[in-house]
């Protein structure tokens, strides 16, 4: 009877314990879901404010095992209710939600949501699709840590209405954050998605879909980490198009890199100053893409930067998104474009520059069935001195004013005219909308090959000479001149043309020739030599005054 009352007495010491703590727990939960919308409107704002998103909790009704909210989501050109996205919400309370439970989690958590996508006038014809059934749901379970763990899935769908149909294979989405979102780590991957006619003779397809993200957000208020978004498959079928692709991918990878500064900044005084530096890439590539039956081809460009001041780039974002935020509130988007560049100009690049970064484009690259074409640019930036830079180009010194922005700058261009000559034949026959046989894409061929001879002249021709100047010139000039050496915008190599530039210093060298900056600058007509600098102080002409004639003089009359 003892041993019965015992544990009769620990079961309701641990039932009203757990009843205390989920209560206790259910006044956290409701505190940590208004700071995580919280979170999430400002994340949007300064991140996303052209999405004009916003999200806030209604109808909250506490209990003491769990609790009830909707999530509301709304967008700025919403018109009331019947207009926004609502997400029910059910939370079990912590330490031990019950949903955790029956799956034998038993670590204890702050509290175990699940998430579905409500039905009103909005979503009333998706549900119709998924047959009464919530397109997205889900659970989320949020730590004490305030860590938030959260898995969604998108139903698969099967559809047709009228004349077309949507079959969707469904998605799984993770999403791993914190309340204040401070680390992001999220995937959405699905597998097909196809939209047509009924009669199949319009849609579109597509296979493969990978969205990853797994970033950490910075003092500066920006994101740095890996994200990657790849298609495997797409295929557009378009009466006036019908293109296709493989293997697109957009990559990215930004650190934050630690730089030591070293300077004098008081008499006997050596001080070493550590700042940070953004590092980082953007890279974009596709495997095959084909339009009208032709094979465009496939390519890859990287943009790179290093250097790059952080904090200067953390007030380029936050400036840069309030001018866009504002823009789009005033209905004046144009506006806040424009103020956006002249920012950029006055205030944005001189900051940005300040740790003298690099810029590459590596590789680049476009090639076809014919041939291969490719880019490869780098240059490294000097502290800019925006007063500085038009002082000298004012005065005739834009080599100076070029020295004072840039390091070095490395540029080479190979175009191949097999390539080229292919791609303007394919051009044109994507401007006609429809296929053409072996025959008719002969006729294109030799028409681009005409073209790219013509072009081909103007690319290879002096660079220091003017058409127009040599209209002007006597025959013994221009004799004169056709004796001089040539300095051609391009070299012809076998098969491709290349163009070769590297400046550093005070030497540039284009192609194979190498120059002064200054000399360069002055053939090129975008500078005047320093003999020839006009003297801009105008000599002041004071007009001779007759004497008015005396009183009572006679005035001599103009003879008829």
């Amino acid at each position: 009877m003892k041993k019965s009352l015992v544990a009769v007495g620990v079961i309701i010491a641990v039932g009203a314990a757990w009843t205390g703590a989920s209560w206790y727990t259910g006044s956290k939960v409701e505190k940590e879901l208004n700071k995580v919308i919280s979170n999430t409107n400002a994340f949007f704002a300064a991140n996303a404010p052209e999405a004009g998103l916003t999200f806030k909790v209604e109808n909250f009704k506490r209990g003491v095992f769990s609790s009830q909210a909707n999530i509301v989501i709304s967008a700025a050109e919403s018109a009331g209710p019947d207009e926004t996205i609502v997400f029910n919400t059910d939370i079990d309370h912590g330490p031990f939600p019950l949903s955790q439970v029956a799956k034998f989690n038993l670590m204890p958590k702050l509290g175990a949501a699940h998430i579905e996508l409500a039905n009103n006038a909005s979503t009333k014809e998706l549900f119709e699709i998924t047959k009464g059934k919530p397109f997205i749901s889900g659970d989320a379970v949020i730590g004490y840590s305030k860590s938030i763990d959260s898995d969604l899935e998108l139903l698969p769908i099967e559809y047709s209405k009228e004349d077309a149909s949507i079959s969707f294979s469904g998605s799984k989405m993770v999403f791993n954050t914190t309340s204040d979102l401070e680390k992001v780590d999220a995937s959405l991957i699905t597998d097909n998605l196809v939209i047509q006619k009924a009669d199949k003779s319009e849609g579109m397809t597509l296979k493969g879909l990978k969205l990853i993200s797994n970033v950490t957000k910075t003092q500066y208020g920006f994101y740095t980490g890996k994200q990657e978004f790849v298609i495997a498959d797409t295929d557009f079928n378009i009466p006036e198009v019908k293109f296709s692709f493989k293997n697109l991918a957009i990559n990215s990878d930004t650190v934050l890199e630690k730089e030591t500064v070293k300077g004098n900044l008081a008499i006997n005084s050596d001080t070493v100053l550590e700042k940070e530096t953004v590092k980082g890439n953007l890279a974009y590539s596709i495997d095959g893409l084909t339009a009208l039956g032709q094979n465009l081809g496939s390519g890859k460009a990287v943009l790179s930067i290093d250097k790059l001041d952080a904090k200067a780039l953390g007030q380029f974002v936050e400036q840069y998104n309030k001018a866009l935020a504002e823009g789009l509130a005033s209905g004046n988007p144009s506006a806040a474009g424009e103020q956006i560049a002249m920012d950029i100009v006055t205030k944005t690049l001189p900051q940005l520059l300040q740790s003298k970064p690099t810029f590459s484009i590596s590789p680049a690259y476009w090639k076809n069935d014919a041939g291969q074409s490719s880019i490869d640019l780098s240059m490294t930036f000097n502290k800019w001195n925006q007063d500085e830079l038009t002082s000298l180009a004012l005065s005739n010194k834009v080599d100076e004013a070029v020295k004072s922005l840039l390091t070095s700058f490395d540029f080479n261009f190979t175009l191949n005219k097999p390539m080229a000559i292919e791609l303007l034949a394919q051009a044109a026959i994507l401007d006609q909308g429809k296929a053409v046989d072996a025959e008719i894409k002969k006729q294109y061929v030799e028409q681009a090959t005409a073209e790219f001879e013509q072009a081909q002249m103007m690319l290879t021709s002096d660079m220091f000479s003017s058409p127009f100047e040599e209209m002007f010139m006597t025959d013994e000039e221009r004799a004169e001149k056709a004796k001089q050496k040539k300095s051609p915008w391009m070299v012809e190599k076998g098969n491709d043309l290349t163009m070769t530039i590297k400046f550093a210093g005070n030497d540039i060298t284009f192609n194979a020739d190498k120059y002064t900056l200054a000399d360069f600058l002055t053939k090129m007509k975008i500078m005047s030599s320093p003999e020839s600098t006009l003297d801009y102080e105008e000599e002041i002409i004071v007009p001779e005054v007759e004497e008015a004639p005396a009183e009572g003089a006679e005035v001599a009359q103009p003879a008829n």
